[in-house]
């Protein structure tokens, strides 16, 4: 061995550019209307990494007056739903989403990945004891408010950008809105 060396042997790691950087993907905020009189309902969409035109809805379902559970809807596509418009509401890292491993519809309540296990970290509404009044996010809960604790609760793990929620809060209804019985004209009397 030359004098001034000590090992001939070493290791020399190389660093590509893609090898320090974590793929992302945008998620999306889903706001359904049927009728301009109700209020919309809002549920956060997730691409498959495979086919970004469908993928997890993952949403509370129910009703003021009869409560509420979470849902993930796979292999769904928004797209093929006239009244779903998408808004894109930050990037989340593909290694906190676990994608469906078939390409078949379907409905469940087990979380995939941590973006799913973080919506099981936030109640969806029960009952509401006066589902006339207008919605708030304490005491009179519907979708939109759950869906708003879900955003906050995903920035507050760091999943995704706190910008999330102003997107979010923009589209929300006001808390009237959508609120009350409407009366039923009968046609031909």
């Amino acid at each position: 061995m030359p004098s001034g060396y000590g090992c001939l042997n070493h290791l020399t790691f190389v660093f590509s550019p893609q090898s320090t950087t974590m793929t992302t993907r945008t998620i999306y905020l889903i706001s359904a209307r049927n009728t301009s009189f109700q209020r919309a309902h809002f549920s956060i969409f997730v691409p498959s990494a495979t086919n970004p035109d469908q993928g997890t809805k993952i949403h509370a379902v129910g009703a003021p007056m009869a409560g509420y559970v979470l849902e993930f809807k796979r292999n769904y596509n928004p797209s093929l739903e006239s009244h779903d418009h998408t808004f894109p509401i930050g990037q989340i890292h593909s290694s906190n989403i676990i994608d469906s491993p078939d390409a078949a519809p379907s409905i469940d309540s087990t979380p995939r990945g941590k973006i799913e296990l973080a919506a099981t970290q936030i109640p969806t509404p029960g009952i509401n004891q006066n589902f006339m009044a207008p919605v708030n996010d304490t005491t009179n809960k519907r979708c939109q408010e759950w869906t708003m604790e879900y955003v906050r609760h995903l920035v507050a793990k760091g999943l995704i950008d706190e910008k999330a929620v102003e997107i979010v809060q923009s589209k929300r209804d006001p808390p009237t809105h959508g609120i009350g019985l409407r009366s039923v004209t009968r046609i031909g009397t």
